[in-house]
């Protein structure tokens, strides 16, 4: 649907050359030379009335002419009783952002004070697209300014949008912009000119590059300390185990080996959460294979069974021979962090259970316990980095990055994860995966 929008009285005059007559001039800027036309349009409408339609798309045609008829979606912006009425300069002026208006052949006809501002020079009546003195694209090129968003507009008839550039002014200083063409049709479906409008958002890039440059740097150090940590945890907690599996160890030295067999594997999960976590954030590709989740499922269960003698897992595998496209080191990582957290929030004594089941074109893994449970108001909060409950930091310590890297590998892997309440207590943890396409049947 046509979205039509009123204008204060005489609000199109310049466009028509309601500011007077126009001065010859001539604009050096980026190495192009513009003579300015001594000449006035004519009110091609002849009615008095102008009509502005910002979505309307003219077919194409050599004078951007598009016949309105009857169309009663299409209806006029004012009856100008003045063309030369101060009261649209005075409007446009006020609205405190840069705007300015050209005829239909691109000669500008009307600048405020902040498009001066913005352009670092004031243009004169006449130069055509626009009054930047140079223009660049985002990546540095330079845009001449007949491919301006302006010109295109113009050209094609049609408003312009989801465009930016870089205008440089003559002192040098750059801004960047987003701006906003739109073409003017006059009561026959005559272009007549448009207004465009110029939104710096110089502020907004250098925050953005401060804040890409700042997350760089963090993804660095993370990356570092967790490759340089990653090896030594790993010797201390192998070498805890196997002092815990050998004979011979006093009642007080063998207490002491499992203190440090379980807080080295506390630390060697931080680490990989960390890790995965960097390379998340800096979008490395991961090559899936082919996996057949019901036995990483076994493989998985039963290393956490070796390292936690003291809980009963209780697997059910609907369906062994479910094969998904996935990475073993990630499925590997994401099922460890859902069967931690239930060992970590759940009391001695009690079973957790994991399921595997397929529902249409997806494998489901589900993960259930008889814990401290979540609430209702927390359950969209629990994937968010570094957010634990009130219950979990009083139970036990943590930095909460474990479900937030676990929703970072089923995002990888091309699936959803959530988590829910037990009506008996307890919580739910599950995450579903496509089904490898090569092998739905």
């Amino acid at each position: 649907m046509l979205e039509n929008r009123w204008f204060p009285a005489a609000a199109m005059s310049a466009l028509t050359g309601g500011v007077g007559k126009r001065p010859s001039s001539t604009r050096q800027a980026g190495g192009r030379t513009l003579q300015a036309q001594d000449k006035r349009p004519s009110d091609v409408s002849g009615s008095g009335s102008v009509w502005y339609a910002p979505q309307v798309t003219p077919e194409p045609a050599p004078a951007a002419i598009r016949p309105i008829g009857q169309d009663p979606k299409i209806r006029p912006l004012f009856d100008a009783p003045s063309i030369d009425s101060p009261s649209y300069r005075q409007f446009l002026e006020a609205l405190g952002v840069a705007v300015y208006t050209t005829d239909a052949e691109g000669h500008i006809t009307f600048f405020n004070e902040a498009a001066a501002d913005f352009w670092g020079r004031r243009p004169d009546i006449g130069e055509e697209w626009c009054g930047s003195w140079k223009l660049y694209w985002p990546d540095g090129r330079p845009m001449a300014h007949d491919e301006c968003p302006m010109a295109i507009a113009l050209k094609e008839g049609r408003s312009v949008r989801g465009s930016e550039g870089v205008a440089e002014r003559p002192d040098g200083t750059r801004a960047a912009f987003v701006p906003y063409p739109t073409v003017v049709f006059d009561a026959n479906g005559t272009l007549i000119g448009a207004i465009n409008v110029l939104v710096d958002v110089t502020e907004r890039r250098r925050a953005e590059e401060a804040l890409r440059a700042a997350n760089a740097v963090k993804d660095e150090f993370l990356g570092l300390v967790s490759h340089e940590l990653r090896t030594p945890v790993t010797t201390i907690f192998g070498n805890a185990r196997l002092l815990q599996g050998g004979a011979g160890l006093p009642e007080r030295d063998s207490a002491m080996v499992a203190d440090i067999a379980t807080d080295a594997e506390r630390l060697l999960g931080l680490v990989e959460n960390l890790l995965l976590m960097t390379r998340a954030a800096s979008e490395q590709r991961v090559d899936l294979e082919p996996q057949v989740l019901g036995h990483a499922l076994r493989r998985i269960v039963e290393i956490f069974r070796r390292h936690h003698p003291g809980r009963e897992i209780i697997l059910d595998l609907e369906i062994d021979e479910l094969i998904v496209d996935g990475d073993q080191g990630y499925l590997e990582l994401l099922v460890g962090n859902l069967l931690a957290n239930a060992d970590k929030y759940s009391p001695d004594g009690e079973p957790i259970e994991i399921e595997l089941r397929r529902v249409g074109r997806e494998a489901r893994v589900t993960v259930r316990d008889r814990g401290i449970g979540i609430s209702e108001e927390d359950v969209e909060r629990l994937f968010t980095a570094f957010y634990r409950t009130a219950t979990a930091r009083r139970i036990a310590g943590g930095l909460g990055i474990g479900l937030s890297a676990s929703k970072h590998v089923v995002a990888i892997l091309g699936g959803r994860i959530w988590a829910e309440p037990r009506a008996d207590g307890g919580s739910e943890f599950g995450f579903a995966l496509p089904l490898s396409e090569e092998r739905l049947d």
